[in-house]
Parts: structure tokens; C-alpha cells; sequence
């Protein structure tokens, strides 16, 4: 494919969103043109619009044909109406540098766009930026001359950083001496051309570049309206801010070595401590740092379980993230007739952040609630609910709605084994003196009652406890006459 890269998913076959980054609309039945020629095996998939990129995950095989279109590499866009067999489609026309280059054109020397130093903080800027990228502070009136560069070699060390040239480990993802960066995107570049003739051809194909969806069964109109209000936001031009405010006050000399690491250690500890502070203060200011506050939970939860800490504190991470809630909740307003697939996905990624991989299953009514307790004010129906946990399976999603003799639904994982379980609910008897209830199961559990109940039965049916029927109610105890 010549425009579009590939592009990241997540385990629910949902893109993963970068910082700052929001779920438009979507659309299902998309085919993609380059030009005037099909994309073949990318003809039939759900095409996505977030605020920075359009994004196709194709049906079939959505792990392995899932690519992108960043939205800053458009300069225009056109609708056209189907024709009899001819589908509705849009027209997106690029800019020049974003054809993905040739293998011969990477050979020749290239000319890489200006640059301007920052008089403040002696930051090297793109020369297509107006602002200061680490300090903020506008553009100076100088002009910089363009400079020609040899394609980097393989064996140059690409961990150097361009704020203070401290070399670092390949591995680090920041600088070890001021913190800065190191993922940085190379530098937009211009083919310089070996010939008239070469130029000509580059020219010819850069003035042409353009692509288009194919919606195969409508919806190009709401999704064309989008994309235009997407492309006058821009919203891929305004600055990343850090999920911690940065304080007003003057900026202080790095340290370097240890005790400068140390020292941004606990300057993030207190930025996030005056954070989770302020944010707490009232509502509004709430809502306004939710999507902020979610991934700093997230990114602890993620922490706490690499360095194995007691289940206690994750069960009480989870609880909080259960009250920040979902920053991005599905709803049927964007995802039009794909809205239970989506809902599905949405509801896949939420339930692998609660249930135990193996062990661990859910029933549908507490999920329901749970559920929309996280979506806030966009909550969902029942039957809604429903129908997003019955395609788990037809959408290959690691989660499975089953139904017990008694009509009782639950959500558990595929993995999920009786005979594990069984062997589990066993093990509580013995700890319980050889006995156990219904509702004292459930309360060890934390489960629902009914849950309880069918547990306690599979158990029975493996042979490894046996009930005790009696005025006081129902009794299980451990099976001794085992053969």
C-alpha cells in the first residue's frame, strides 16, 4: 500500500487511541481506493474517524489488514454519489510528502525541510511549526536555509538526545540526563530528483495523490460531514499536555545522574498527589480530568501487578477505577448500525480489567450494573447488554455468555474450566469445617447468590461435595465416599 501504514489494535479489535485522541464516527462495509485502482483483501471492513486519523480494520482479518490515515496528511475532501452498480464514495486528496517513498528514492541524497533554534530554550523546532515545541514561546522573524543530508546509516546511534546530546541505552524511552523525549518522528524530507525526467514523474504522481472509501451500503454523507469538521479542528496541531498539569512556576536547572532522576520521581509524585487533589474539589472539574485521571489509574494498575502486590490493593485499584468510569463510552449516535458490535468490544476490554482470566465468571444483571455505573451518563439497556454479550463469539473476543439449566446468564471467560472451578469451590468447603452454604459462598466469592448456587451444583455434579437437605436449608459438605 503507498498511503496508508499500518496501524495498532487492541485485544477487543478496537484501534487504540493516542493521547489526546477522540472516537468520532465509524462505519461498517468499506472498501479502500488508491487513486483509481481497488486495494485488494481491503474492500470489506469498518472504517473509523477519530479527530487525528481515519482507520480501516477490515473484516475478515483484522489483526492483520488494519492500516491508517493520519488526517494531517489531507488537504481536501469530496464526496461523490453512486451511480447504478457504482458505490457512494469519498475522495481524500494528500499532500505531496505523504506517498510513503521508494527504495530508490531512500538511495538519493535528501533535502531535509528548515529547522529554527528556539532563543529561549535553544530547542531545534520544525520548520513547519510557529510555536517553541518544549517551551511554548512564537517563532522568531529569521529565516533558516536548508540544509542537505545523507540518508542516516545503519550503524548510527539513534538514542542521542537532540535537547542536551547525552547518549542513551537504544531501550530508554526519555533521557536519562534532562528527561526529554527520545520517540521523535523523523523530519519530513524532499526527494531530491537525479534527473528532469525523474522530477517530472515525482511531480506527476504527488499532484495526483489521493484516495477513496467506498461505503458499499450508504452512510457516506454523515461521514463525510465529520471528516470536514474534523479537518477544520485540526485537533493533531494543538500541544500534548502531560496527564499532570505543569505548575506556573519558573522552571528549575535539571539535576543529572541519580539524584536528578530521584528528584523527577517525587516532582511527578506531588504533580500527580496535587492533581487527584484538585480534581476531587468539585463535579465539574471532575469531568473535565476524567480521561486524564483513567489512564493515571490505569497506568498504576499496570505497575502494581508487574511488581506483584497483595491482591487487597489491586482489589481496591479496580474499585477505583470502577468510580472514574470509561473516558470514551460507545454510543449509537457514532457507531450507527454497528453500535452492538462496538458495544461488544467496548464491553470485552472492560471485562478484562474485572474478571479472572480462568476462574472468574459474572453474572448478566450485576454486569449490567457495574457496567453502566462506569459509562455515566450514557447508559445502556438491558437488552442491549444482551445482545452485545451473544456475538462475544462471532467477534472472536476472549469472553463467552452462557446460560445454566435454571435460565440463569452469566459472562465468563472461554477459559474457562468446571473442573478448575469445582476443585475451587472444594477447597472453600474444607477451609468452611467440611461445610458451606449457598450464601456463605457467595459472601467468600463475592458473587451473586444464584451464582453461588450453580457453582455449588457443578461441584456436585463432578462428585466432589454432596448436599444436605434439611428444615434450615440447604447444605453442601465434602464428598468422602469418593472412589
Amino acid at each position: 500500500m503507498r498511503y496508508f501504514e499500518r496501524t495498532e489494535l487492541s485485544s477487543s479489535r478496537r484501534p487504540v487511541l493516542q493521547a489526546k485522541e477522540s472516537l468520532i464516527i465509524q462505519h461498517a462495509n468499506v472498501g479502500l481506493y488508491e487513486r483509481k485502482s481497488k486495494v485488494e483483501d481491503y474492500q470489506d471492513g469498518v472504517c473509523y474517524l477519530t479527530s487525528h486519523r481515519i482507520i480501516y480494520v477490515d473484516a475478515a482479518q483484522p489483526l492483520e489488514r488494519a492500516v491508517e490515515l493520519r488526517l494531517a496528511n489531507v488537504k481536501q475532501v469530496e464526496g461523490v454519489n453512486g451511480f447504478f452498480r457504482s458505490s457512494p464514495k469519498i475522495t481524500l486528496y494528500l499532500l505531496p510528502e505523504s506517498a510513503v517513498s521508494s527504495p530508490a528514492r531512500n538511495s538519493t541524497p535528501q533535502l531535509v525541510l528548515p529547522t529554527w533554534v528556539c532563543p529561549i530554550c535553544s530547542f531545534a523546532n520544525a520548520g513547519t511549526l510557529e510555536k517553541c515545541q518544549l517551551c511554548g514561546v512564537k517563532r522568531s522573524e529569521e529565516a533558516t536555509t536548508p540544509t542537505t543530508a545523507l540518508p542516516p546509516s545503519d550503524s548510527q546511534d539513534g538514542s542521542a538526545c537532540r535537547v542536551c546530546t547525552f547518549i542513551n541505552h537504544p531501550s530508554m524511552m526519555q533521557c536519562e540526563m534532562c528527561g526529554s523525549d527520545l520517540r521523535t518522528e523523523p523530519s519530513p524530507t524532499v526527494s531530491t530528483p537525479t534527473s528532469i525526467s525523474d522530477s517530472a514523474a515525482a511531480t506527476q504522481i504527488d499532484d495526483d495523490a489521493h484516495v477513496r472509501l467506498a461505503f458499499r451500503h450508504g452512510g457516506q454523507s454523515g461521514f463525510l460531514t465529520k471528516l470536514k469538521g474534523a479537518l477544520e479542528a485540526k485537533a493533531w496541531e494543538k500541544p500534548i499536555e502531560s496527564p499532570v498539569e505543569r505548575s506556573s512556576a519558573p522552571s528549575t536547572p535539571r539535576s543529572a545522574g541519580i539524584s536528578g532522576i530521584q528528584s523527577r520521581i517525587e516532582k511527578n509524585t506531588l504533580e500527580a498527589s496535587e492533581t487527584m487533589t484538585d480534581a476531587f474539589q468539585d463535579l465539574d472539574r471532575l469531568i473535565a480530568k476524567a480521561t486524564d485521571m483513567v489512564k493515571l489509574a490505569e497506568s498504576i494498575s499496570q505497575k502494581m501487578s508487574k511488581e506483584g502486590n497483595a491482591d487487597g490493593d489491586l482489589s481496591t485499584l479496580h474499585t477505583y477505577l470502577l468510580n472514574l468510569g470509561i473516558a470514551d463510552p460507545v454510543t449509537r449516535g457514532a457507531t450507527g448500525s454497528m453500535y452492538h458490535q462496538e458495544l461488544a468490544r467496548e464491553l470485552s476490554e472492560f471485562l478484562s480489567k474485572i474478571l479472572n482470566e480462568q476462574d472468574s465468571m459474572k453474572s448478566l444483571t450485576d454486569l449490567y450494573c457495574i457496567f453502566n455505573r462506569v459509562r455515566g451518563v450514557a447508559l445502556i439497556s438491558p437488552e442491549d447488554l444482551y445482545k452485545a454479550a451473544q456475538l462475544f463469539e462471532s467477534l472472536k473476543l476472549p469472553f463467552r455468555l452462557r446460560k445454566f439449566p435454571s435460565g440463569l446468564l452469566v459472562v465468563q471467560s472461554q477459559y474457562m474450566d468446571d473442573d478448575r472451578a469445582a476443585r475451587r469451590i472444594l477447597q472453600h468447603v474444607k477451609q468452611q469445617g467440611g461445610h458451606v452454604t449457598a450464601l456463605r459462598l457467595a459472601e467468600i466469592e463475592n458473587i451473586a447468590l444464584a451464582l453461588a448456587v450453580e457453582q455449588l451444583l457443578i461441584t456436585e455434579q463432578k462428585g466432589l461435595i454432596c448436599r444436605d437437605e434439611s428444615p434450615t436449608g440447604l447444605t453442601f459438605y465434602e464428598n468422602l465416599y469418593l472412589l
